[in-house]
């Protein structure tokens, strides 16, 4: 894996001429957490219209993919905007140049802003309408209380409804002023094509914004955690539950602690949280747990669905698991297993070239680092069971819960 140092913005490749495939990522530091104000859901928008909008006089970008075999798509983050194909090498440097222009010189209008602001809508309508979305959001609003990290990525009905063509336009101009940018590919295509590639489509002119300041924060820093408090009134039908709470920033080593626990009381059959909540006491059959860094913070979460008798007792059971992890450490066999599930996770997402062109792209733009499966796997190696004790610690002390549906 090399860096390219023909551009200002940081472009990581990794050739590998056996594949007849190339992944291709672009990451923008623009998401949720940095709509305008008055003006969330602005950066999903226009991820939207990235993708969907027609490109020059042509199709748009993810039909052009698609022509040729290929696949696409896009996704808004709380601080990222990401793009990425996944082609035969014989197109990828096409790709490479359209994903160029259509991040760099968007030709929107009236028209396609218009339906695709419809497509949007409709987009929120099916995630509120599904219980185990809703969670998620009404966690992040409790869990970052007052702070745009708590803001639903996508934004409102109403918001996205007052968006104009002209909003999102200049959400873009300040996403390519302000935010960090990084490109990665992994497959076929050599290196000096590439980089002819996106000299076409316009990236050397692109200027490198700064990474943003993991101990100021990249908005004025993120509040202390919430106070913990008790579900008022637990629902009456089948319901998603979700409790967490905060997790350290991306470059913060103490992260890799957090997922070792997310595996340990996950969603597999090696979990004690899998023998207590399945086995034992038949509480719920879909949950899973997992953790997410920020560049200056991060949620850890376990979600689960259940019935609602179980609900409370379901809780319950997974606080004392939780406590017992704090009080008492893993035991050796459970620590162990976690471990090795958090080290396999990091293998398949670097051997899975699109996955890895992702995963690099989006902590490149997180943090001064490459995202590179040997130093993880090493840092997974290096957290002990003190480690992953104080963070259950830690998060039995602050624990939130959310519960969807409310009752009504």
């Amino acid at each position: 894996m090399t860096t390219s140092p023909t551009f200002d913005v940081p472009v990581v490749v990794h050739h590998d001429p056996s594949l007849r495939t190339t992944s291709l990522c672009f990451a923008l530091g623009f998401g949720g957490r940095h709509d305008p104000p008055g003006r969330a859901g602005a950066a999903h928008m226009l991820e939207h219209l990235l993708m969907s909008a027609p490109l020059g006089d042509g199709p748009s970008l993810s039909e052009r993919i698609e022509d040729r075999g290929g696949e696409s798509n896009a996704m808004t983050g709380p601080e990222s905007l990401v793009i990425h194909a996944q082609v035969l090498t014989e197109d990828a440097a096409d790709v490479a140049t359209w994903m160029c222009r259509a991040l760099l010189e968007p030709r929107w209008d009236q028209e396609n802003f218009a339906s695709e602001r419809d497509v949007v809508l409709q987009e929120l309508a099916a995630a509120d309408s599904d219980d185990a979305d809703a969670v998620q959001d009404a966690f992040f609003a409790r869990l970052f209380d007052g702070h745009p990290l708590g803001s639903a990525v996508g934004g409102r009905p109403e918001t996205v409804s007052g968006l104009t063509l002209e909003s999102v336009r200049d959400a873009h101009a300040l996403a390519l002023r302000t935010a960090p940018l990084a490109v990665c590919v992994a497959g076929g295509l050599p290196e000096d094509t590439l980089r002819e590639a996106l000299r076409r489509g316009g990236l050397g002119r692109v200027a490198r914004n700064p990474l943003p300041d993991p101990l100021l924060g990249s908005l004025g820093g993120v509040p202390g955690p919430p106070v913990p408090g008790a579900v008022e009134k637990w629902p009456d039908a089948f319901c998603w539950l979700l409790a967490g709470g905060r997790a350290p920033h991306a470059g913060d080593p103490r992260r890799h602690a957090y997922t070792v626990l997310a595996h340990l009381l996950g969603g597999s059959p090696a979990s004690p949280l899998y023998a207590r909540l399945r086995n034992q006491e038949a509480l719920a059959y879909d949950f899973r747990s997992w953790s997410r860094n920020y560049s200056d913070s991060g949620a850890w979460r376990m979600l689960a669905g259940c019935e609602p008798d179980n609900a409370p007792r379901l809780l319950d059971a997974f606080r004392e698991v939780l406590r017992t992890v704090a009080d008492e450490g893993p035991r050796e066999r459970d620590f162990a297993a976690a471990v090795r599930r958090a080290t396999v996770e990091a293998v398949r997402e670097a051997e899975a070239p699109l996955d890895r062109t992702i995963a690099v792209a989006t902590q490149r733009i997180l943090s001064d680092r490459i995202w590179d499966p040997e130093t993880e796997i090493e840092a997974l190696a290096g957290v002990s069971a003190a480690d992953v004790a104080l963070a259950a610690r830690e998060l039995s002390d602050s624990l939130i819960t959310v519960v969807r549906p409310e009752q009504r």
